[in-house]
């Protein structure tokens, strides 16, 4: 009897870790995706929750390694530029990580403001992973159900 091979998960075919154990992702560049999503999703000024920044950085972490070699080399790059970039626009020296957050959010306003392309895929990417958190989806009206159409049959 021929047995069916096993399909694997993606978590079984994609390690989280290199061979010898050391992350993927690198720890300094979630941090610095993490320093963007707390000005990108701040609310009247505050940070989000610290365990929805948690989340954040966990699933950025994943994302990163899971994605391929040239999919996390240049998004990395694109969170590199904005944190490194992003503070020059308001004067300000060191990485975004190092401003308190009301800086951090004019940083990346007057960045979106004058040299937006860099950021467009640094929000696009950190967003999809931010509104997955099923209280950030709540937070802006997302049931998880499909709606058809108006009209629709």
């Amino acid at each position: 009897m021929t047995r069916a091979p096993r399909t694997l998960s993606v978590a079984e075919t994609v390690p989280l870790r290199g061979p010898g154990g050391e992350r993927i992702a690198g720890a300094r560049t979630v941090a610095a995706a993490v320093a963007i999503g707390s000005a990108l999703f701040a609310r009247n000024g505050a940070a989000p929750p610290p365990e929805r920044l948690a989340y954040l950085e966990r699933e950025v972490e994943d994302f990163l390694a899971r994605s391929g070699t040239r999919a996390r080399a240049m998004l990395s790059f694109l969170i590199w530029l904005v944190v490194l970039v992003a503070p020059w626009f308001i004067g300000r020296l060191g990485p975004l990580g190092a401003l308190p957050q009301p800086d951090r959010i004019r940083a990346l306003e007057a960045l979106e403001r004058r040299f937006g392309d860099p950021l467009v895929a640094v929000k696009a990417i950190l967003c999809l992973i931010y509104y997955e958190h099923p209280d950030a989806a709540r937070e802006v009206g997302f049931d998880g159900e499909c709606h058809e159409p108006r009209g629709a049959t």
